[in-house]
């Protein structure tokens, strides 16, 4: 069986491909844009409303109270240096995007030490968003086809 396409408007076919191209790239950005500020506000979100953040105790000089975050879970917010230093860093082409964790810290709490367990809040954030971006990202593509 053979199949012959010919196409008798080529510029007409161009400039339509063309737009359709751009619509998918558009909707590409913008799925790159939402997803990743949503794993980023995740991630914040989980420290600075650590609902299961244990007990409470008195440290540091000046003397102040703060509270314990629990083996597994989410560190607890004490100043919110850790969640006012998550930043969204989208690429220049704006098809991909890095969130990072400035804080000197945050490799110690996102996996632990040989003193404390691990207390994660990237990875969770970026596992909760997968899904919503897969979704995404199939109906930008479909959307722009």
């Amino acid at each position: 069986m053979t199949l012959k396409l010919k196409i008798l408007n080529k510029s007409q076919f161009d400039k339509k491909m063309n737009t359709r191209i751009q619509k998918t790239l558009k909707n590409i950005k913008r799925t790159v844009r939402v997803t990743s500020n949503e794993v980023r506000n995740t991630a914040i979100t989980s420290i600075l409303n650590n609902p299961r953040a244990g007990e409470t105790t008195t440290r540091y000089n000046p003397t102040r109270t703060i509270r314990i975050s629990k083996e597994g879970d989410p560190p607890a917010s004490d100043t919110g240096f850790l969640a006012s230093n998550i930043h969204l860093v989208v690429d220049a082409d704006q098809l991909g995007a890095s969130i990072e964790s400035r804080a000197k810290y945050s490799e110690a709490l996102e996996f632990g030490t040989r003193h404390m367990q691990a207390r994660p809040f990237m990875q969770p954030a970026l596992e909760q968003g997968k899904r919503k971006y897969k979704q995404m990202f199939s109906k930008a593509v479909k959307d722009g086809i």
